[in-house]
């Protein structure tokens, strides 16, 4: 059964390049792709203000009326005490939901007014517990705001999760299948053993590094099959940027093949 997930981040409304052009582009061309679930994985504003906040609201009520969406702060949403809006406006910065054949579980990276994040013992102890309870037949997908392993053409590294090893060691061992993250602003695809992590890019910012675009992602599985697209915000462009086969086995799923594109050299 084909599932399509529509993946932003770093939307920030708030910032000085933020786009009201784009954020209607993104909304329509959202609406045209029909998606199954939309995961926004984090950076909904800039500074954590209450006004930004309340746009965001907006937006997001826009995107849960085209399909159901799933949303998880950033380090700018810890700002200026920001994650007291979140929970009040958004909800919870910390989930599992069942969707379909699907099991979605969102993880909190930030921390108030730092650009760092990390997911500390208390969340990867709980990850771990609702990993070992999901059925073999579902699907795993994890989402937080940090990039779990260094992203290309973004510049110096930094900000990366500092305890990634022990997280992606946890998603390993649970058979985690999709990684949906943001922050550097640049789109990114890898696999790591049968797991294929995906970075965004921003959709409704300039705030693009080198020669990127607004862009975000594009996810479709369909039994044992995922293809990952990335979408043009200005344009409405969409190009694949990666095609996986899997075998579902009892144990474990294996990859039979993989083609990935270098998602940040891929132009409109």
């Amino acid at each position: 059964m084909e599932k399509k997930i529509i993946h932003i981040s770093d939307v920030h409304f708030g910032d000085p390049t933020f786009s009201d052009e784009l954020k209607f582009n993104l909304l329509l061309q959202i609406q045209n792709e029909n998606p199954d679930m939309i995961i926004f994985a984090g950076d909904l504003t800039y500074n954590g203000y209450l006004s930004e906040y309340n746009n965001v609201k907006e937006f997001i009520d826009e995107l849960n009326s085209i399909s159901e969406t799933h949303v998880i702060p950033g380090n700018h949403d810890a700002r200026n005490v920001g994650l007291m809006h979140f929970e009040r406006l958004i909800g919870e910065p910390r989930f599992v939901r069942k969707s379909g054949e699907s099991i979605i579980i969102g993880l909190d990276s930030a921390r108030e007014d730092i650009n760092d994040g990390n997911i500390g013992s208390f969340q990867l102890e709980w990850l771990e517990d609702e990993l070992k309870e999901i059925p073999k037949e579902y699907s795993k997908i994890v989402t937080f705001h940090h990039h779990l392993i260094p992203i290309p053409q973004s510049g110096r590294e930094r900000n990366i999760l500092l305890d990634s090893g022990d997280l992606l060691q946890l998603l390993r061992d649970h058979h985690v299948d999709l990684v949906l993250s943001g922050h550097k602003h640049v789109p990114n695809v890898v696999t790591v053993e049968n797991m294929a992590i995906v970075n965004s890019g921003t959709a409704t910012t300039k705030r693009v590094r080198g020669n990127g675009h607004p862009c975000y992602s594009e996810i479709i599985i369909n039994n044992s099959e995922l293809d990952a697209y990335i979408l043009f915000t200005e344009t409405g462009v969409k190009k694949r940027i990666a095609k996986y086969s899997f075998e579902r086995t009892e144990v474990v799923d294996k990859m039979l093949s993989h083609k990935n594109e270098v998602a940040y050299r891929i132009t409109p």
